[in-house]
């Protein structure tokens, strides 16, 4: 009869290295519902997580010298960032703000494995620090939203999830429109917020797109996130090593499991570190693509090391060579040339940013053919291209410049506009046209303009060719 019982009542499934726990074994969903923990870590990360959340939502409204903060105008094709503005034509600096920052992550992720994902970034901020809590006021701890899922619909049941799903997709439209305000200013978007969709249709359809985007993400798709999408967590296993601080589970203290306190190790196989991890892993089956750095685990278990009187730290922050040797390598090679490549491209980044042109100037050669013969003359018409690549008005002055003894002396131009005004992060086009007697002529050469800003006196050279027949 006891052998029948067991025999039907279901297995506990329990996390391995060979399946993902989020995955049923018949294909479908397995959804999680990490248990609360409370501990020195969660006190840590709830902290960052409040000032995180803070950063994001105010930069938007901080100016600074008139402007947003952070401002990626899309349609400008301009991006004010920290009181500097940047043109489409400083675009390759991307490249060494990104290999640097990126280098940069390596770095971290070298020294202390997935702290960026247990910690800083977005996806966990806002997934464990605001809607996991919203889930667990609404719907109760662990035990009870488990009990309830697996109960029938009620009439309690479903205003509870349709309360919760009302709460979540505003959280979505919220960390949407804040997301837009880093493209269109938040106090333009506030305005737009209270005009008619109809007038504004694409700042319409991008809040519309971002709120799906995140409601879906946050009410289904949760972990799948990064576990599925999330490239970093690949790459993890090519940048952390032997001596990278990773969450760990001391093998040689815990073994052999035991349910009883004074059987076995310290480990009683109580669950509880499974219980609490958002991804659904169990740290003590070894580091895994799935774990997040999180520290949940940490804290259960002290708390567990607590209330049966061991030590804590079974599972804690450590290096792969600590659990097996006790000891420990901070510094290696690959840390010091991530460091340098970061730094460089940074440093590249920083000079290339601070000593930018002020204004640009090109020559630019009229469509068609490339000289006219007026009479006896040789005709060539440029067009002088003059971008102003800060935020400030000024006026460009436009002259011819000649080098001394030079031999075509019987160069002369017209020039229709000498000067022209332009606005922060305009531009234009000034036609010149430049004759010589075809007596004069014997080859192309080449002379030069000048374009001068007005207001700060800095110079360009703009050096054209003279052709003829």
């Amino acid at each position: 009869m006891r052998e029948e019982k067991q025999r039907g009542r279901k297995a506990r499934r329990r996390p391995d290295l060979d399946t993902v726990y989020t995955i049923n074994t018949d294909g479908s969903r397995n959804f999680l519902h990490p248990a609360d923990v409370k501990g020195r870590w969660q006190l840590r990360k709830n902290l960052l997580f409040i000032i995180l959340v803070a950063i994001y939502v105010t930069m938007p409204w901080i100016q600074v010298g008139g402007r947003p903060m952070i401002h990626l105008d899309l349609p400008g094709r301009a991006a004010h960032l920290f009181g500097q503005t940047f043109t489409n034509q400083d675009f390759y600096l991307v490249f060494f703000l990104a290999s640097g920052l990126g280098f940069g992550l390596f770095v971290l992720t070298s020294l202390w494995g997935r702290v960026w994902c247990g910690f800083i970034c977005p996806q966990t901020v806002f997934m464990e620090g605001v809607v996991r809590r919203i889930e667990r006021w609404i719907e109760g701890p662990r035990n009870v939203r488990i009990r309830r899922n697996l109960g029938p619909w009620t009439g309690g049941k479903i205003s509870r999830k349709l309360l919760k799903q009302i709460l979540i997709l505003a959280v979505s439209y919220l960390i949407a429109h804040v997301f837009l305000s880093y493209f269109i200013p938040a106090r333009e978007l506030l305005e737009v917020l209270r005009s008619s969709p109809a007038a504004h249709k694409s700042a319409f359809f991008w809040s519309m797109f971002w709120t799906g985007v995140m409601y879906f993400n946050y009410s289904w798709f949760r972990e799948q996130t990064c576990l599925i999408v999330c490239p970093y967590g690949r790459l993890q296993s090519t940048l952390v090593d032997h001596d990278t601080i990773i969450i760990g589970y001391d093998e040689k203290r815990g073994e052999p499991r035991a349910k009883g306190v004074d059987e076995g190790g310290d480990c009683i196989d109580c669950f509880r570190c499974v219980e609490v991890c958002p991804t659904g892993i169990d740290i003590r089956n070894g580091l895994q693509m799935e774990c997040t750095g999180c520290a949940n685990c940490i804290d259960a278990c002290d708390d567990i090391m607590d209330r049966i009187d061991r030590p804590r730290g079974l599972v804690r922050y450590d290096s792969t060579r600590a659990f097996e040797t006790k000891r420990r390598r901070f510094w290696r090679p690959r840390v010091f040339i991530y460091a340098a490549l970061g730094l460089l491209g940074l440093v590249v980044f920083g000079f290339r940013a601070t000593g930018r042109d002020s204004f640009q100037a090109n020559a630019l050669r009229s469509t068609g053919l490339p000289y006219s013969l007026v009479g006896d003359e040789i005709r060539n018409l440029y067009r002088i291209h003059i971008q102003n690549k800060t935020a400030e008005p000024s006026t460009y002055l436009v002259a011819p410049a000649l080098e001394p003894g030079t031999e075509h002396t019987g160069l002369e131009f017209i020039i229709p506009q000498r000067s022209v005004r332009l606005d922060g992060l305009e531009d234009a086009e000034l036609p010149i046209f430049a004759e010589l007697p075809r007596a004069e002529y014997d080859t192309s050469f080449d002379f030069n303009f000048t374009v001068t800003d007005s207001l700060s006196g800095e110079l360009r050279k703009v050096t054209v060719r003279f052709r003829g027949p």
